[in-house]
């Protein structure tokens, strides 16, 4: 087992399963369950993602979990890991996190990715136009995103310097105009991201669970820092590298776990939607023996890390030393709400958190 000198950051990622036999209701009410819970174990981070047309997870609109969250934690910081933004105006994003902001002062996250977190047809119906399915103006949008976040309120005269004087949007105010823009963090699975977050001064996410090069990740990590322009919000590179992760007592309870997760890449590969299985419907799923081929090829991808404790940590051990992140994101998708818990208390006691940060009222606890 290797060790690192002090332990990372934990934060989580989830994706929000809809299990089998349950519901997406519950599958909200665990995910609130789940993020107090990780909040007592001295977590940083509970940042939801954004899924379109699969029936296995519920997280479509990640900024409604939110908000939901901000009433019922005090101390994680939530966000988005990440919002699409060629999905959406970015007018609609910046006053959407200035909201939330309203409603969780500091403890709010802007994760931004360029992907459309589903399949291309589905984009067509978020997008309206093949044209905007087709188009690569990620730069674009995220450009006039930037502009209606630093915006002076409509009663004063000061100049609002980020639309020049004859652009159309230039009397435009993303409202509440008295909140700013929360930190902007930029996702990547490849150099793309690290580069743009360096020009920037956000901070990076490097998602090693879509694309487990390490090499790769190394490498545009240390562009990012060294590339990196210090911004009002970040004076410094912030790195956090995402990982999925089983965790269980034992090696062979993790594996008998992970069977779910890697039954819905199967699925996903061929365009089948269903809940999340449990383990025992993935463990009676009548594989072809192709399927059983890209099973095991998934297996040793080394998008999930699957074991128990010593296994896990000498992965992560590994994945940290490599690209030097302060923070590990991990998200953990099983069927059932009672081993997700217990994933992140193993994770935690592996890499033991500081005391939480102060708490912060609520705005209004419903």
């Amino acid at each position: 087992m290797t060790f690192l000198a002090t332990s990372p950051i934990l934060s989580v990622l989830d994706l929000v399963p809809l299990a089998s036999g349950s519901s997406s209701t519950q599958a909200v009410l665990d995910t609130i369950d789940l993020a107090q819970h990780v909040e007592a174990l001295g977590y940083r981070r509970y940042w939801l993602a954004e899924h379109h047309n699969m029936q296995s997870l519920v997280s479509s609109a990640p900024e409604l979990l939110i908000a939901a969250l901000s009433q019922r934690t005090t101390t994680l910081r939530l966000g988005s890991g990440g919002i699409m933004l060629p999905n959406h105006a970015p007018l609609k994003v910046a006053e959407t996190f200035r909201l939330l902001e309203a409603l969780a002062p500091d403890r709010i996250d802007l994760g931004l990715g360029r992907a459309p977190g589903t399949d291309l047809t589905t984009a067509l119906a978020l997008r309206r136009s093949r044209g905007a399915v087709q188009a690569d103006d990620f730069e674009a949008q995220l450009a006039e995103l930037l502009a209606f976040s630093d915006q002076t309120p409509p009663s004063s005269s000061a100049a609002r310097p980020h639309f020049p004087a004859d652009h159309p949007f230039r009397g435009i105010v993303a409202a509440p105009y008295d909140q700013p823009l929360p930190p902007l963090w930029m996702l990547s699975s490849s150099g793309h991201g690290a580069a743009v977050a360096a020009e920037l001064g956000a901070g990076l996410a490097f998602a090693t669970h879509i694309n487990p090069d390490l090499p790769l990740a190394a490498q545009s990590i240390a562009h990012y820092r060294a590339a990196f322009q210090p911004s009002a919000t970040f004076a410094q590179p912030q790195v956090i590298v995402a990982q999925s992760v089983i965790l269980a007592d034992t090696d062979e309870e993790a594996a008998r776990l992970a069977l779910p997760l890697v039954l819905m890449f199967l699925r996903l590969m061929r365009g089948e939607g269903a809940p999340f299985a449990s383990v025992e419907e993935a463990e009676a799923y009548p594989y072809s023996a192709a399927e059983r081929a890209q099973l095991g090829a998934m297996q040793r991808s080394g998008r999930v890390v699957a074991g128990g404790p010593d296994t896990v940590k000498a992965r992560l051990d590994h994945v940290l030393q490599v690209t030097g992140a302060q923070e590990l994101m991990v998200g953990s998708l099983m069927h059932r709400l009672a081993d997700r818990k217990r994933a992140y208390e193993l994770l935690a006691n592996l890499y033991p958190q500081q005391a939480s940060l102060p708490a912060r009222p609520l705005i209004h606890q419903y």
